[in-house]
């Protein structure tokens, strides 16, 4: 079986706060021009967290990254909150001097952590948490978790099922709360999530923190969310695997040996008629090649695509998150009823994570 993205033996916790410091600031506006940003203007705007290091210089950071972008009319944001692999996805609002942004309400979700603290899970419960909720994801939402509550209330797993459900660390929405600071021309951003403990909301800190954020100067980053952390595996060879159904990945790796991306999810191996495919690859969130297109390889029984991209580490990974592969893989048919459901508008992410040491 093929391993997912060691995430967890390959993480470190991103602590950051900020202090004054009198030495210069990347990314500061230090020509005292008049700052024109708002809480209005946000959208088309990316931006990086400001690390304050102990000899009190800041540098922008891509690994905490943050877009804003207009959808019909309204503003949302994409932030990876730290992650190396993932993007979320947040509804803004505007209140007062400052934009608030929610992820999606997962009310079967908040419903089963009312149940398993304790609580009961009502209307007016669920609109206590969200106001906006209508009468159907209400609905919905209590059919669902009183079926799911039932499977397990009673039996061995429901000490389990009320721990996993009800406890501080159980991430039920990402909240984040943004203000422009209009003297430095950048946002302070205040990043938290959403749980029910106890049958109650609570509120808490994500690891970035209450900080400032600076514009993006890197240039193009990824905002992808990978969605397949197993299938796109590192080997030490750049020949096609003898049974890649059993391959597993190879997290570490020497600085200075090349390793071998390949992504084997199977319903991308066998080319359908009428498609072509190109995909991009991304480093630790930024880009590295683009428009690549997979090789038609026929040694096997039948043809298959080849999706294979090799790279040399010269370095070691500079934390135990690892240094990131990402594919970005896109279709185009003349029939988008040929792509499986793997497929989302075309297009599929997957990642990898390895150590180089």
């Amino acid at each position: 079986m093929r391993n997912a993205l060691m995430l967890s033996s390959l993480v470190l916790g991103l602590v950051a706060c900020e202090e004054k410091s009198t030495k210069m600031t990347l990314g500061a506006d230090q020509g005292g021009s008049t700052c024109a940003l708002t809480a209005d203007t946000l959208a088309g705007t990316e931006w990086l967290f400001l690390k304050a290091n102990p000899d009190k210089t800041e540098v922008p950071e891509h690994s905490t990254r943050l877009k804003f972008y207009d959808e019909g009319g309204k503003l949302k944001a994409r932030y990876n909150v730290g992650s190396v692999a993932d993007m979320y996805t947040y509804n803004c609002e505007k209140k007062g001097v400052e934009q608030i942004c929610k992820e999606e309400p997962k009310t079967k979700d908040w419903c089963q952590a009312l149940l398993a603290g304790g609580a009961e899970c009502t209307a007016e419960s669920l609109r206590a948490i969200d106001a906006n909720l209508t009468d159907d994801e209400i609905k919905k939402a209590i059919e669902e978790a009183t079926a799911n509550v039932a499977k397990y209330k009673d039996k061995p797993e429901w000490k389990s099922f009320m721990l996993n459900n009800n406890n501080l660390g159980n991430k039920l929405q990402g909240l984040l709360y943004v203000k422009v600071d209009e003297k430095t021309c950048r946002i302070r951003v205040t990043d938290n999530y959403m749980t029910i403990y106890n049958g109650k909301r609570v509120e808490d800190s994500n690891p970035a923190g209450t900080n400032p954020f600076v514009k993006n100067e890197m240039g193009e980053l990824l905002w992808e969310h990978c969605t397949n952390p197993v299938d796109l595996v590192a080997l030490t060879s750049a020949d096609w695997p003898e049974k890649p159904e059993e391959v597993t990945t190879v997290i570490k790796h020497a600085a200075g040996s090349t390793v071998h991306y390949w992504n084997l999810a199977k319903d991308t191996l066998a080319p359908v008629e009428g498609c072509s495919y190109s995909y991009d690859v991304w480093q630790d969130g930024k880009p590295v090649k683009k428009g690549l297109s997979p090789g038609l390889d026929a040694t096997g029984a039948t043809p298959r695509l080849k999706w294979l991209y090799s790279h040399t580490w010269n370095e070691p990974s500079p934390t135990l998150q690892g240094s990131v592969t990402t594919f970005v893989i896109t279709a185009t048919c003349d029939d988008p009823k040929k792509l499986g459901e793997g497929w989302k508008d075309g297009k599929r992410v997957a990642c990898n994570a390895v150590l180089i040491q």
